[in-house]
């Protein structure tokens, strides 16, 4: 920013800076802040963002485990319904041999149960696999979730300090653009018009010094009309290269 008092003497009139320039840094050194204080809010939403970004992750970790849990638990309802339906089919074929006078059918009958039997037996052996696998997953899915409670936490902790921030610039932004008002009022249209021009457009300072010949703006060297210009201290001089507007310091 822009120092009201930069090093050197100031040659105007009676060895005082112009009324106008006077005027016109402190407007600029108010309209700074308000910029600085401006873009201080805008970064908010995106700093917001930001903060919520850092949940994606824990979140889509949750979401897996919990998707592998529960198809884990979709492979076990199945397995003990191909379990029931071998156990009912096993109890169907016993009625069957209960009631056949054949040998032979109730051999053949008899080979049929081992075979559910074995079915059933291998079918176990796969839910066991599946639940060993369940409870992992379960275990997995409750370490996310307590990671991601950490990181919400922590979320929420930054997003209610940047609304709290947000407040803040907003009640000092009001303030500054209030004094702004003030200290524009006295300054003339055409000068004002002229500074809030350059402003805008340089997007830094639209009066800076000219020292030791240099324009503080652009460091172009001004040319001699201008600086005695300055000197005869008429009216407000600009820089020929980028038309800022200047006080000499020497």
């Amino acid at each position: 920013m822009l120092s009201l008092h930069p090093p050197g003497i100031l040659r105007h009139h009676g060895g005082t800076m112009l009324p106008e320039i006077t005027q016109l840094l402190k407007l600029q050194e108010r309209d700074q802040r308000i910029r600085s204080l401006q873009k201080e809010l805008k970064d908010i939403p995106k700093n917001e963002a930001m903060a919520k970004m850092q949940l994606a992750g824990d979140l889509a970790a949750v979401e897996a485990a919990n998707l592998h849990a529960k198809e884990t638990e979709v492979k076990i309802k199945s397995v003990e319904l191909d379990i029931a339906t071998r156990q009912n089919s096993i109890k169907r074929l016993h009625d069957q041999q209960f009631e056949t006078r054949k040998n032979d059918e109730f051999q053949a009958l008899g080979h049929e149960i081992k075979r559910y039997e074995a079915d059933v037996r291998a079918l176990e052996d796969t839910e066991l696999e599946h639940m060993e696998t369940l409870e992992s997953a379960k275990a997995v899915l409750k370490a996310a979730q307590a990671k991601l409670a950490i990181t919400q936490e922590r979320v929420d902790e930054d997003l209610k300090t940047l609304a709290i921030r947000a407040e803040g610039v907003k009640t000092r932004l009001a303030a500054e653009e209030a004094e702004r008002s003030t200290l524009a009022t006295p300054v003339d249209t055409p000068v004002l018009d002229l500074y809030n021009r350059l402003f805008n457009k340089k997007g830094d300072s639209a009066v800076v010094a000219l020292i030791n010949g240099i324009c503080a703006g652009c460091h172009m060297k001004v040319v001699m009309g201008t600086i005695q210009q300055l000197r005869a201290d008429e009216t407000i001089t600009q820089c020929e290269s980028c038309g800022r507007i200047l006080y000499l310091v020497e």
